[in-house]
């Protein structure tokens, strides 16, 4: 995938204030079974939501981690300290009934601990993206015809985490994962994932300007599909998954059943949140000529992202994963706004200023 793709769906730590927030999906029936569940991270964005859900459905937890980010997030977990970075001594001698590894970025840290937990864990579910697909992935693909993306020299880990190589580290991730598991690994590729506790600006840079009511400038065709998973329905789905324990192989969590349409998406969200705000759709050719950076702008990247934006997701669909409205979606994550503190923008983004005065700039010229 594009090196801006792969840097569209980065993850980024969420405040501990995110271990008081409400179960990451609606809580069904308590499981028969309880599971003893490992989580390699979980302070993050999507730990919090895997954790608060395996509790409510009464398993046990336990996270391993550096103890760095938010260490006071969940008191009533075990957190085991170490690092990916072969100092994984806190793991030896224990077992679990499943891993979730939220935190493998280096196919040689994935290796570490497949091989230490091997034996020791029944499943092996690892949080991938699509972004280990290659280029070539086509709308037609799924996830057993697109190829992997690869890299020059797949030992190399000069690069940074969320950097040109991320895609296809993740692939290699993936396959040192399946060869020591085999068909109880469980690859979870996410495309872009938001929700209460997303650090980004991938669906707030909307619900930021519905709040105030602004003009909202959108770029590109009003038909541009968009995929959004909110990690409610993703990380609740993959504590189920565990718990039926027949999960095996790769998955595209994406979402909803169908790509949304970029039109209706953001009509739908101003409706839900009672916005006064209004639409106005600019060319991107308009704005490349503006000289105010790239024409990325929010959440929606070139000049329509596809098949970024239309990734097949009837496998995980048939294994259960179900979507609630994006509405809902919204009105969570803006009950929690302030809680991010100012707006991260993505590279290119523009800021309110820049937008309104592009937009200024706009109409007296198409006036």
């Amino acid at each position: 995938m594009k090196t801006s793709r792969r840097s569209f769906i980065q993850a980024a730590s969420a405040l501990g204030a995110l271990a008081a927030m409400p179960a990451c999906s609606k809580v069904v029936d308590t499981t028969p079974k309880t599971l003893d569940i490992l989580v390699l991270g979980g302070t993050g964005f999507i730990g919090p939501h895997e954790i608060n859900y395996a509790l409510a459905r009464g398993h046990n937890v336990t996270m391993f981690n550096r103890g760095k980010t938010a260490p006071g997030m969940f008191p009533q977990v075990e957190t085991l300290v170490g690092d990916r970075d072969d100092q994984l001594d806190a793991l030896k001698g224990r077992d679990w009934d499943a891993v979730i590894d939220n935190s493998g970025f280096y196919p040689r840290h994935a290796r570490l601990s497949a091989e230490l937990l091997h034996g020791h864990v029944d499943q092996y579910m690892f949080v991938s993206s699509i972004s280990a697909y290659a280029e070539t992935l086509s709308v037609d693909d799924d996830e057993f015809s697109g190829a992997y993306g690869v890299m020059d020299d797949p030992t190399d880990e000069s690069d940074s985490i969320y950097g040109e190589t991320y895609g296809p580290r993740k692939a290699l991730c993936e396959q040192e994962i399946t060869r020591v598991f085999g068909d109880k690994a469980i690859n979870i590729r996410p495309g872009i994932i938001t929700g209460t506790g997303d650090p980004s600006e991938r669906l707030r840079h909307w619900l930021r300007r519905m709040v105030v009511g602004n003009e909202i400038l959108v770029p590109g065709q009003d038909d541009l599909p968009v995929q959004y998973i909110d990690a409610a329905d993703m990380c609740g789905w993959m504590v189920r998954m565990l718990e039926d324990g027949t999960g095996s192989g790769p998955y595209n969590a994406v979402g909803a059943k169908d790509p949304y349409r970029a039109r209706p998406l953001l009509e739908g969200l101003i409706k839900s949140t009672g916005s006064t705000s209004t639409l106005t759709w600019v060319d991107w050719e308009w704005i490349r000529n503006q000289d105010r950076g790239e024409a990325r702008y929010g959440p929606w990247y070139g000049d329509g992202p596809i098949p970024f934006m239309q990734v097949n997701n009837d496998r995980a669909v048939a294994a259960g994963l179900t979507f609630r409205p994006i509405g809902e979606t919204a009105n969570d994550m803006i009950a929690n706004l302030e809680q991010h503190g100012e707006p991260k923008w993505g590279p290119g983004g523009f800021d309110m200023a820049t937008e309104a005065a592009l937009l200024t700039q706009w109409h007296e010229e198409h006036a």
